[in-house]
């Protein structure tokens, strides 16, 4: 192979690994931590575990570009060339000096194989977000669009009630429902399912469920139940703020959750978030109490900053590090 294509290889191993290494930390985060976030309000923990979801990509970018900077460097000044001491046998993570050979014909084969395992969930993932929309589409082609409500009432006696649409979120609600309903109630599921359109909470949990190829088994059934629960609640918040009566939406969530416990929306779970199917018991008690205080996210991105800061000041170290590393497991 050409130089070029050596150095493609090493770098792509390397962020295999840096990706790795984030998956690891992120779950040793999410054990020591996880339990802290129950206490945070749930605006502020559906936003920090967005970003836990995406750690891995951040701790590996992050590691890569560490990892290159000394390269780039010199590349840009050939007289602070870092590479002279190393011998033909390093494994150069760099653009100046081109690798000879590239990683061994084992390793390569693993790297196509780890890439083909997210590529293969993403097509699935793409795959049932179209069934999805055609099944959510279907249903709003029988419904009446009430602009003044935001709604769009499906002519289904089947109760139904759940925001859909990755990119056009809407909230559908089935004349069943509808009808069932009393009139505070149906106060409270607009305002809850509004929340979820504004929130853009449908798009946000598929994003978080591609993520999800990122973590082990276990961390990833954490962030899809935590995200689910944390935007309910913040959905009930915003209910409760609007009627002004937490009692009241508590008692709705129990309601809705009794008629539609058998609605089956699975098939819809990638691009819908329903009112009444997710974790209704804490939704209730957190109702029921009183609501937590705002929690800044500024200390916890003060660490994650200051953690980046530190990977970029050891650049040096770090891109010795990772070629040493390169150097063993590569050839």
């Amino acid at each position: 192979m050409t130089p070029i294509l050596n150095t493609a290889q090493l770098f792509l191993l390397a962020g295999v690994l840096f990706l790795a290494i984030g998956s690891f930390a992120t779950n040793l985060i999410v054990r020591a931590l996880g339990p802290r976030l129950a206490r945070w309000d749930p605006r502020a923990r559906h936003r920090a575990i967005v970003v836990v979801a995406a750690l891995p990509i951040i701790l590996a970018a992050a590691l890569l570009f560490a990892a290159s900077l000394p390269s780039l460097v010199s590349l840009a000044l050939p007289g602070r060339d870092h590479c002279v001491v190393h011998d033909d046998g390093h494994a150069h993570l760099c653009f100046v000096h081109l690798p000879p050979s590239g990683i061994h014909l084992g390793w390569l084969v693993a790297l196509v194989a780890v890439a083909l395992v997210p590529f293969v969930r993403g097509a699935m993932a793409i795959r049932r977000v179209r069934a999805a929309e055609s099944i959510v589409a279907a249903l709003a082609a029988t419904g009446e669009h009430h602009v003044e409500l935001g709604i769009t009432i499906v002519e289904s006696v089947q109760p139904l009630c759940f925001t859909a649409g990755l990119l056009r979120p809407r909230v559908l609600l089935s004349r069943g429902l509808f009808e069932a309903l009393t009139s505070d109630e149906r106060s409270v599921v607009f305002a809850h399912e509004l929340a979820h359109v504004r929130r853009r909470d449908a798009l946000i949990a598929g994003m978080v469920h591609m993520l999800g190829v990122l973590h082990t088994p276990h961390i990833r059934r954490w962030l899809a139940r935590e995200l689910a629960v944390a935007a309910e609640q913040a959905c009930d918040e915003e209910a409760a703020t609007s009627i002004r009566d937490r009692v009241a939406v508590a008692a709705t969530v129990l309601s809705v959750e009794r008629m539609t416990r058998d609605a089956g929306l699975a098939a819809l779970d990638p691009v819908a978030v329903a009112f009444g199917a997710c974790a209704v018991k804490r939704r209730v008690e957190s109702l029921l109490g009183d609501p937590l205080p705002p929690h800044s996210l500024r200390r916890a991105g003060f660490i994650v900053g200051t953690a980046l800061a530190t990977v970029l000041v050891l650049a040096n170290e770090v891109h010795h590090l990772t070629e040493s590393l390169l150097s063993v497991v590569a050839h």
